[in-house]
Order: structure tokens, then sequence, then C-alpha cells
């Protein structure tokens, strides 16, 4: 019989002492003892214990019990059973042992491991000091199932305990160096989730200094928080006058000052989320950590917060505005989890989005509260509310709360599902039952909660409960189900019809009973609602309330929209007449009606009803077709737009009609441009430098205005041949000006941005070079970029899918390509990434760029189980999406293409 993959609840621990003994750096191993000690809520008699284990060697281990009068009895292991698909292991004892609750019971555990490369467990990273040398830091990842590759455990949510880690460490290290050894010894900086409560020092029996590091205890909590670093680090710090908590950032040698905006965000913003929340913030530190090698964007580990560097470290003179708002929402993001995650956490994986769709929610709450100027809930619709449709539209999708078990399950919800879908349900019901009693239900749910773990259930209760309204009910479907709504409101009569909407625009025979609270404003002004409609139930007064509203306004020639504010989960379907009235009120000026998310969340459902082929795609693009002639252009409209259009020329660039498209782009975009130009102006928003890279970006890249790709390239050579740095490129315009170069002229840029790649050590001009080497055309080339990208070890694990989206999608041979040389190097792409953080991406990735059926078979056909590669882990639900976008494409080619080119030819284009 196969084991389950969850672990047996016959003894539950409560305390872990966890010492590192030794931790060597020439040769990638550590070694350690772990005593956990447990408990039974029923008497027991033990002869074996299972927890997690994998990647570890266990050498021993011990079970000792002491009883109430101090009686000792103990029992020794004699055998391992280790089981790989479960990874756990099963330790077999000499003697069996009762456990009850009066009796204290140890399991002691001697191990060793290696400081592996891939980003998991506890692992090794790899960075360049200001000299030039080449050093390691060791780090830890356990989100969600890898504090089993670091020492054995019950590796469980709910396996809540405390833990007194400590670690010993010879400041003398060996090193090898061109056939030679010499001694140096380490500044070492150790981090943990606590303060260090002691270090001791002794003189080693090599000579070299030994010291040990204990920390204090840690609150309760999971094993995936558990968090230690061992490095030679820099440090900045503040102290919070509301709270007293010790903020800390901490980064590779010469890089601290680089992070002086992070820890700006990160004290005010833990002050916030504090008072907001009302339970104090349990430790006295609050730690940021820089990591040169990080799989995700950070990770939350309680009390020491880790980051990719690019998610920390800010230059004033470079950084994109868009990075530096990433930087701070990834840190309110991390600092709402020591909340929600750490002090209140899911029962198990299945309730991810618990905690990730919370954290989503209020980094926004965070951000527009500490940066009210960034006009935040605007990009929530645009960049976290949209992408949540996007995902949520494809068959292969897949419900916010769903049921996982093995570890590449669990991997593979990490997605816009859990994080984005998650937050825009949230958001929904604070608009529903207004935002004061959402801020107290949260209170009560922490204060009711603290230490322990959650369901979903218990968090709409709580919501209830403060509301007055059904909310459990409510959000039932919402949930548990995969998939959202479209109101089709075409009916002559107003009634609303309701249907799940699916980006491949096939038609859902029921499971429309969803219950959708809908807002509507009228071109009058008046705002009503949130109504809660039911299309599955009779007679429902709110819907006909909503149904009266739009053949009122119908009848009189106005417009009207729903879904004010873009707050509510659904798309909305409009006759012909109505869109062109809200056509009319779509430009922008004083005294609009229409907010700037409301106009975003028309070109958006707009767009998706004409791809999925519920409407014509050519009502879309009539829709926006006056863009050009608009007064202003906002960005987060713009980038929404261009979002869509840039869709449409992925798909549309081999037809025949393509030149007439670009003639289309150059309408809506030329005056815009001319309007911004190139250079930053003192009257600028702290946005319109990322508008005028967007606008210049599709009018080059997409348009192909010769004028804007020599423009671009004079700028990218009087950068590069500036010796003395004054030809500097604003951090707004590197990526635009990089690629539109790179379009202009491949053969010569290319190498430069290699050059300039290999010498930097700033992680978004390293991306941002990436991403631009990843747009080449010509057929070698390509091939030796992902020869470059995959196997030359110049370009880190953690970076591979920025070049790697663009190898695939920025052309259709392009696709073609990587899809051809992803299979004939299958095995070595197989060996070196199988198992690693970014096997999603590489599988994914490998074949996104494909464009007709007969090419989404091959793939098919390649994986298939019994005649292909079979299996691919993890990665199997992006290789479900990807396909599934492969076989869409081919359907709107063959669909959409004549009546697009007959649309352009009656523009004159």
């Amino acid at each position: 019989m196969t084991p389950s993959p969850r672990l047996p609840t016959t003894v539950i621990p409560h305390h872990y002492d966890l010492h590192y003994t030794s931790i060597c750096f020439t040769r990638h191993i550590f070694s350690g003892t772990v005593t956990i000690h447990l408990t039974s809520t029923t008497p027991t008699t033990i002869s074996t214990i299972t927890l997690h284990s994998i990647d570890l060697h266990l050498h021993s281990a011990t079970l000792t019990t002491t009883s109430s009068n101090n009686n000792n009895t103990s029992a020794t292991a004699t055998q391992f059973h280790y089981h790989l698909p479960t990874q756990t292991c099963t330790i077999h004892f000499d003697d069996a042992i009762p456990v009850t609750s009066s009796n204290n019971a140890a399991l002691t555990i001697l191990f060793d491991g290696t400081l592996n490369p891939n980003m998991h467990g506890f692992y090794r990273s790899t960075y360049t000091t200001l000299t030039g040398e080449r050093r390691f830091m060791a780090t830890t990842q356990f989100e969600s199932t890898d504090a089993r590759r670091a020492f054995p455990c019950f590796d469980e949510p709910a396996f809540k305990a405390t833990f007194d880690v400590s670690v010993t460490l010879t400041l003398d290290e060996e090193e090898e160096e061109e056939s030679t050894r010499r001694r140096r010894r380490r500044q070492w900086t150790v981090l943990s989730n606590t303060h260090c409560r002691e270090r001791h020092s002794t003189l080693g029996g090599g000579g070299g200094v030994v010291t040990r590091f204990d920390f204090e205890t840690t609150p309760k909590m999971s094993t995936y928080l558990v968090c230690l670093i061992i490095g030679e680090l820099d440090c900045i710090s503040t102290l919070s006058e509301v709270t007293g908590v010790r903020t800390s950032v901490y980064t590779c040698p010469g890089k601290v000052g680089e992070g002086r905006f992070c820890l700006d965000v990160a004290s005010r913003a833990l002050d916030l989320y504090a008072e907001m929340l009302g339970v104090p913030y349990p430790l006295t530190k609050s730690d940021l950590v820089a990591i040169p090698d990080f799989a995700a964007g950070a990770m939350e580990n309680w009390g020491c917060v880790t980051y990719r560097e690019a998610k920390i470290l800010v230059k004033p003179t470079s950084t994109s505005e868009s990075t530096r708002r990433g930087i701070a929402r990834t840190v309110c993001h991390e600092l709402a989890h020591q909340w929600f995650g750490n002090l209140v956490t899911p029962q198990f994986w299945t309730q991810l989005w618990l905690k990730e769709g919370v954290a989503r929610f209020l980094e926004f709450v965070g951000i527009t509260t500490l940066f009210p100027e960034w006009d935040g809930w605007t990009e929530f619709t645009q960049g976290v509310f949209n992408l949540a449709l996007s995902l949520d539209s494809l068959e292969s999708s897949h419900p916010v709360e769903v049921e996982v078990e093995s570890s590449d399950q669990i991997k593979e919800i990490y997605d816009a599902i859990s994080y984005a879908k998650g937050a825009s349900l949230i958001r929904m019901v604070v608009e529903f039952i207004g935002e004061k009693k959402f801020r107290e239900g949260m209170r009560q749910f922490l204060e009711r909660y603290k230490y322990g773990n959650v369901t979903t259930p218990m968090f709409w209760g709580v919501l209830e409960e403060v509301s007055g309204k059904a909310i459990v009910e409510m959000m039932q479907k919402w949930t548990c189900e995969v998939g959202f709504p479209l109101l089709d409101l075409t009916s002559d009569h107003g009634n609303i019809g309701v249907s799940r909407f699916l980006a491949s625009g096939e038609r859902v025979v029921g499971g429309n009973d969803w219950l959708i609270p809908v807002s509507v404003m009228t071109e009058a002004g008046h705002v009503t609602g949130p109504y809660l409609i039911n299309a599955a139930a009779d007679n429902n007064e709110q819907s006909q309330e909503i149904e009266r509203t739009v053949r009122d306004c119908n009848a009189q020639g106005q417009w009207f929209k729903l879904n004010v504010g873009q707050s509510g989960f659904y798309r909305v379907k409009y006759s012909k007449e109505q869109w062109e009235r809200l056509k009319k009120a779509m430009v922008p000026s004083e005294g609009v009606l229409l907010s700037a998310s409301d106009r975003l969340g028309l070109i958006s459902d707009s767009f998706a009803i004409g791809r999925a082929g519920y409407d014509s795609i050519v009502s879309s693009l009539s829709f926006v077709s006056d863009f050009g002639h608009h007064p202003i252009a906002e960005y987060a409209v713009w980038q929404e737009l261009s979002e869509n259009l840039a869709n449409l020329c992925k798909l549309y660039q081999s037809t025949s009609f393509y030149p007439s498209f670009q003639k289309y782009l150059s309408i809506i975009y030329k005056p815009h441009y001319l309007r911004l130009g190139w250079n930053k102006r003192p009257t600028d928003s702290s946005r319109t430098g990322t508008l005028r890279a967007t606008i210049i970006s599709l009018l080059g890249g997409r348009a192909n205005d010769t004028d804007v790709l020599k423009e671009a390239f004079d700028r990218f050579e009087a950068f590069c041949g500036s010796a003395d740095g004054l030809t500097e490129i604003e951090g707004d315009m590197r990526s635009v000006i990089f690629k539109l170069a790179l379009k202009y002229n491949e053969a010569l840029v290319f190498d430069q941005l290699k050059t300039i790649y290999e010498k930097s050590s700033f992680p978004e001009e390293q991306r941002t070079c990436l991403a631009a080497m990843g747009s080449v055309r010509e057929e070698k080339r390509h091939c030796d970029m992902l020869e470059y990208v995959l196997f030359s070890d110049k370009v880190r694990l953690q970076d591979i899918a920025f070049p790697l989206n663009a190898l695939s999608s920025s052309t259709n041979e392009g696709g073609r390509a990587t899809w051809s040389y992803f299979k004939s190097q299958y095995e070595r792409i197989q060996e070196k990434f199988y198992g690693t953080p970014v096997w999603g991406a590489c599988v994914g990735l490998s074949c996104r760029g494909l464009t007709t059926l007969e090419e989404a078979d091959d793939v098919a056909r390649f994986f298939d189980g019994s005649t292909g590669k079979g299996a691919v882990g993890s990665a199997q639900r992006r290789l479900d999406q990807a396909l599934e976008g492969v076989r869409m494409t081919a359907v709107r080619l063959e669909r959409d293409c004549e009546e697009v080119k007959v649309f352009l030819e009656g523009m004159g284009m």
C-alpha cells in the first residue's frame, strides 16, 4: 500500500533544539543534531516514528521519555526507512516506549547534508566581492516543503512548535586558491528568526577560533518559517519609536547603501500593520536580508525575511519607477505575512491562498497608506486583478482552495490564482461589507486564532459575524470552484445573463450559481449597489433592480457601467450600442465620471471578450481607436491598452495584413509619443517615465517606427561610449532602449549588452540586459543565447526565466526555435533543472511561443506518458496552461484574421 503523503498525528512536536555542529564552505556540507520534544494527545506506545527527511543522512536516533517521577526510558534506532515519494523517513527503534501527554518525550537525531546550489532547503549562494573574489554564503529557503532538506522534522504547517536554534562555526577557514591552501578569517554574520542571545568562542584543535551562536527561543510557528543565514554581510538599521522594533537591512559587502529605501518602507509598514491589525508584532527585531541567489521574490521567515537582491536594492540614478514600487510592494507583502501566515497559519497548503491572497491585498493597503500619491488601487486593478482574470479564464486553472498533498502539487499552486485571485476576492468582500467592518473582522480573526492554524470557513465566518452578512455562503463557490462569471447585458429587455467566462469562448451549460456583488454607475452620475445577485434563483429582487437601471439607460440613450471600480471578480459584456456610448465616456477630462480603474476595466473586458470570441475582436479595436486623440494618457490605462495590443501583435505578426496593423498602432501611439518625447521633464509625475517607455516600446518594438528605433540606438551607443558615465539612461527608459537598440542593430548591440551584463553587479541592470538579449532574431544567435542562458553558468538559476520568456515569445520563429532546442536538449535540461524552483518555467516557456494545433500536438506527444518523455512533475500545470494558450492562438488566427483585415482596410490602412 502506498504511504500517505501526510504525516500521522500519533505524536506531536512542541519544541525543537536544533544545533548545526559544523558547516564547511569548501566542501559544501553541514552536520547537526536536533532534539524534537514530543507529546501525544492520547496515550500510545511508540516503536516507530515517521517524519520528513530528504537529501539528509540520518546517522543515529534516540527516543527518550521522562515520567513525572523523573524515571527515564530510552530506545535506540535500529533502522531508517526512507520513502522518496513522500519525502519521509520512518525510524524503527529497538524497544516500544509509552508516550502520553504527561511524560516528556524527546527524539534526538544526528544528521548531515549538503549545502546544495538549487535555492531550496539549506543551500549555498555565491557572490563576487568588491575586489573580484568569489565567495559563498549559506542560507535557507524552506517554504513550502524544504525544511526537511535541512533537518529532520514534522514539516507540515499544522505541526507548530517553538525552536531553539544554534550553530557552531570555525572562523578561520581553509580555502582553495590556485592550487594552494591558505587560511583566512571570515567576519561571519549569523542570523536567525530571533536575536542571538549568546556568542561563545573557543580555540579549536586546528588553531582556528570556534564560535557557537545561540539564538533566543522563537514564537510557536511552522517549520517552513525557520531561518538561518551565515555570510559576510553589511548592515544598516533603524529603531521604531512606535513599536520599539529594530528593523535592519543586510546585504553583501558594498551594497548596503542600496537598501535605504526598503529600510524606510519596512520600518513604517511594520508600524502601520501593528496598529491596523490590533495585535502587536511579537518579536523585537525585523531583518531584511538580500540573498544573491534566491528563487522567489522574498520569503517571510518570522523576524528574518529573505529577499532576492532585485527586490530590495535601489539605485536612485538607475532604478526604474516600476522596480521601486515593486520593491515597496514586496516589503509590505512580506511584513503582512508576519501576521497572516506566521501568527495565524493555514491548516495545510490547501489553504495557501489564505495567507498569500490576504498578504497580496494588504501589500496594497500598505503602499496606498505609505505612498498615497501612487494611486495603488488603480495599479492593483491593472496588474493584479486583471492577471487573475486572465489565468482563471483557462480550463487548466484551479480553484483558489484546491486539495493538494504531494510536494509537486503544492509547488504548482504558487501562482496568480492563489495570490492575485485570492487578493481580488478579498477586495470584493471588502467592498461588499465595508472597510471598517473588514478591519474589525481582521482584528478579531488574528486575536482569536493567533499562534494557531486556520481554514477558509474560519476566515469567512469571522467576517460574517462582524458584518451580519452571509459571507460563508456567498464565498463558497468563489473559493471552492474554478472560474468566474461573465455578465451578459446584450438582451433588449435588460436581463442579465450569467455564465462561466472561458478564454476559449466555449459556452458552459449550468454552474452559474455565483452570488455576485454588482454595483452600477450611470451617465447621470448615480452609483448604486452593490447588489447581490444570483442568476440561478428565480425572482431575484436585486437582479431586477439592476435590470431596471439597464432598461432605463438604454431607453434614454445613456451609458451605464457595471462593476464600479472593478471590485467584483467578473467580466461584463455590453451591447454594441452600449459599447459606442461607453467609448465616448472613455475620454479623460476634468469631471469625467469613469475612474482610471473603470476605464482600464472596460478595455480589459472588451479585449478579453473579443479574444475569446464572445464578441468580435474588431469591436475591441474600434473601441480604442480614438485613443490617439485623447488629451492625456494615464499610465495604468495605457499599460492595459498596450498589453492587449501587444498580445494581438504577437498573434498577427506573420499575417499579410500586419503592416496595416502597425499603421493602426502608429495612429494611436504617435501623437502621445510626440507629446512626451524621450527626456524626463520637471513637470513629469512619478509614472510619466514608465508611460513614456510604454508608448515608445509599442511604437518602436511593435509598430516598427524607424525614427524611434534609430533614436534608441543612438542613445544606447552614447551610453556605451560614455567613459565618464555622464551619458546615463534613466531607469524607466533602460529596458526599452536596450531592446529597441538590439532590434535596430542586433549584431553590434548584442555583444555590447553581453559585456554590460557580465560586468554588472546590479540585479535590475542584469535582468534588463538578459531580457533584451533574449529578443534576438538571428537563428544561430538565438540558439547560442539559449545555450548561454541554460548552460554557461553565467546566468544565475533565479534569472533564467527572464531571457527564456523573451526567447520563446518575441517572434514566431523564436518560439519554434526554442521548442526545437528544448526537444533536442531535453535530457541535459532535465538533468540540470528538474526538481529546482525554475523547472516549471523551463517546461512552460519551452512551448508557449508556438502558434499551430499541429505544434501543440507535437508537444503533447513529446510529453505523453506512454510514448514520450513522461511526467514533468511540478511543471505539469505550467505545461497544461502553455498548451491551452497555443491551441487558443491557433483558433484565434483562423477565426479573426479576415475580419481584422477588412476592418483595417475600412480604416484606410
